[in-house]
């Protein structure tokens, strides 16, 4: 299991701990402590306080990145079921932004045994173990290599996306006027957000700032989170004003209200705060805002690029708590699970069958799905197979300057990539739009999906190669392969499965590209539904993937003994 013990409650243990049990605990959680403490400031999270406050509490990564003692869950499928849909609540509630989560799985990696590889520089060397790296603190990919692995034997990767639907900050909010006293902040919405499922809610603030050092000069990242307080809300017009059913227009009637009369009730600016590059592109009550926020002078912000973000908690929900309801799903659910798959796989390797293991299994989180993956840290910047062609490099005499073209070529032809983004669950009050029989139910198993327009990649071979995954899965978890066929007269969605096979930058030519992903409702809507069970379905699912993808391709190809 996961380095990870914030499930654990305590307070209900029927075990009495003697004196010395109690000083061995408060022994290890001192030393949690000061790990954690460590961590935080190795990725610079700043401590979430309150505006008015002058009490502090530190950001909760527990549960990431500081516990040495594993949660054996594993002999029990509810118990599997119930440890893991907490575990994703509470990291859903904890990380609102990419940057937010990119960190936390940084921590989650490291944690358990996962070495950094800096992406700027040249791997030299490479032995046996678990890595990952990252572009930009928003893509990030990680690994397993073992000591008998080579280019031939290909690769099996597990990609998902970890950016969200949400409302950017303009990077000069006042370019809103208040208007009879009302403070507005000027936004701009990422995709298909700021629409009228937006309108209503309570609205945080999070993401990253950047801070100079004074003393050094040299500029660190920062990463806030004002949850669970609200900042912000963009309210509708009232049915009474006789408007009826209209589309607002993103620029003027979806802007958000985040004051009244605070620039009248403000302190004057200092002649400190008059210097601040930011000065005048921000009201100055925000900045003060996100100054005690991050706990940085307002002159040592240099810039910020931050999110307005539901903080409506993730939770549990239905007569029988069978749903999870979140902002976010799409995708951090895909992005959770296949890190934590990932991970649980690399437990059950010791050194000795690392070093014999002839595997290289990966997970591959990109940036930007949401708007075409176009920037560099999407799934077109070709962040994965520069990742191989340095794999390789390790593999090569290094007085070669380049990796042979026929190694790389023939990693690529017998990697296998699982596309693996969430899909759209049966929707009973919609009934019609969904093809008969091609569609998935919530809390029963992941759904491959199928386009006879290739915008899922999906194959046959695909189909059959998820069926023997999921066959080798323990039966108590009752875990079944659905599928996905949108009807004829319906638009199907896109992922990065096309995207990871673009003979330019992708992996063209590889051996499988399958899209499968897991069912959620209400995709694309602020907030949305999904089965309890899913969130372990899924690790569960890639984990066993992890484990028997080349037994599955060599029994396919050659038959079983």
């Amino acid at each position: 299991m996961v380095n990870d013990d914030k499930q654990i409650d305590r307070s209900n243990s029927i075990i009495s701990l003697t004196t010395s049990e109690e000083e061995e605990e408060e022994k290890e959680e001192e030393e949690k402590e000061e790990e954690e403490i460590e961590l935080l400031d190795r990725y610079n999270l700043v401590n979430q306080i309150r505006p008015n406050d002058d009490e502090t509490s530190s950001l909760d990564y527990s549960d990431a990145e500081t516990s040495s003692n594993s949660i054996d869950i594993n002999d029990d499928a509810e118990d599997y079921y119930e440890s893991y849909s907490s575990k994703f609540i509470n990291f859903m509630n904890r990380n609102p932004t990419t940057y937010h989560v990119i960190t936390h799985f940084r921590i989650l990696l490291e944690s358990n045994g996962f070495k950094y590889l800096p992406s700027n520089k040249i791997i030299e060397k490479l032995d046996p173990g678990f890595y990952y790296t990252t572009r930009d603190d928003l893509c990030l990919a990680a690994f397993v290599v073992g000591g008998n692995w080579k280019p031939i034997n290909g690769s099996l990767f597990i990609c998902s996306h970890c950016d969200a639907l949400s409302v950017k900050i303009n990077p000069g909010s006042s370019i809103k006027k208040d208007i009879n006293g009302y403070n507005l902040l000027g936004v701009a919405p990422y995709s298909g957000s700021l629409n009228k499922l937006w309108l209503s809610r309570d609205l945080g603030i999070a993401g990253s700032i950047l801070v100079k050092d004074f003393k050094t000069g040299k500029v660190q990242r920062k990463l806030i989170n004002s949850y669970p307080e609200p900042i912000a809300f963009i309210p509708p017009i009232a049915p009474h004003f006789g408007l009826g059913e209209f589309d607002y227009n993103l620029q003027t009637q979806t802007v958000p209200i985040y004051g009244f009369n605070n620039d009248e009730n403000a302190e004057p600016p200092t002649e400190e705060e008059r210097d601040s590059i930011l000065y005048g592109r921000h009201s100055l009550q925000l900045l003060r805002y996100i100054s005690r926020l991050s706990k940085s002078s307002i002159p040592s912000i240099l810039q910020m690029d931050l999110d307005l973000v539901d903080v409506q908690p993730s939770c549990r929900g239905g007569l029988n708590k069978e749903f999870i309801y979140s902002s976010s799903l799409d995708d951090r659910l895909c992005a959770f699970d296949s890190v934590y798959a990932l991970i649980e796989f690399s437990h059950t390797l010791t050194k000795e069958q690392l070093q014999s293991y002839s595997g290289f299994n990966g997970v591959y989180l990109a940036n930007h799905e949401e708007i075409g993956s176009e920037s560099r840290t999407g799934a077109k910047s070709g962040f994965l197979v520069d990742i191989f062609k340095s794999i390789i490099s390790t593999q090569v005499n290094q007085k070669k300057k380049k990796v042979p073209n026929e190694l790389l070529a023939n990693l690529i032809k017998s990697t296998i990539l699982l596309s693996t983004d969430v899909t759209h669950a049966f929707n009973p009050n919609f009934k019609d739009v969904y093809l008969d029989n091609n569609f998935p139910l919530p809390n029963i198993g992941p759904s491959i999906k199928f386009d006879s327009n290739a915008h899922v990649l999906s194959d046959s071979l695909g189909w059959e190669f998820l069926n023997r995954v999921v066959d080798r899965i323990d039966e108590e978890f009752n875990i079944k392969l659905q599928h996905f066929h949108i009807r004829n007269d319906s638009r199907s969605g896109g992922t990065i499965g096309p995207i990871m096979s673009d003979g330019n930058r992708g992996l063209n030519g590889a051996k499988l590209i399958i899209d499968v992903g897991l069912p959620i409702l209400s995709m694309h809507s602020i907030r949305s539904i999904m089965g309890y069970k899913d969130v372990g379905i899924g690790i569960k699912f890639y984990q066993e993937t992890f484990k028997n993808w080349q037994g599955i391709i060599y029994e396919m190809e050659h038959g079983s003994d």
